[in-house]
């Protein structure tokens, strides 16, 4: 069992490595999952602010290869496409364009109070 960035949770036989079943659990990534120790429930959550609590409602297993194999090749050409792409969080791009920022302003300044520094110069000189 497994969360993935596409928001679905994967269920495969452990022996086989088959696919068994295709949850569709969250609107970006699965980033944690939990099963309960003795009962078939299963925790789930992931970027929403919310957490999902799995069981089985129906007597047998409604599985849709199709999509599960449709989903499969879709993450596989996702993850060969952004291969080579770091993923950076907005919160540090943020924190990186107010440093790039206030060294700018703090620049400006120098030069600011620099020029205005060799203009008195100039001014004692003549």
């Amino acid at each position: 069992m497994s969360g993935s960035d596409c928001g679905h949770i994967f269920i495969w036989d452990r022996h086989t490595a088959e696919h068994l079943m295709l949850l569709e659990a969250d609107n970006h990534v699965v980033n944690c999952l939990q099963p309960h120790p003795f009962d078939p429930i299963l925790a789930s959550s992931g970027i929403d602010y919310d957490i999902k609590i799995w069981s089985p409602l129906e007597e047998s297993r409604i599985f849709n290869r199709k999509l599960a194999d449709e989903v499969i090749t879709r993450n596989e050409l996702m993850l060969e496409e952004t291969r080579n792409t770091i993923t950076v969080p907005a919160s540090f791009m943020l924190r990186m364009l107010a440093s790039l920022n206030h060294i700018r302003a703090d620049r400006l300044e120098g030069d600011r109070s620099e020029g205005s520094g060799q203009e008195n110069d100039n001014e004692d000189e003549g």
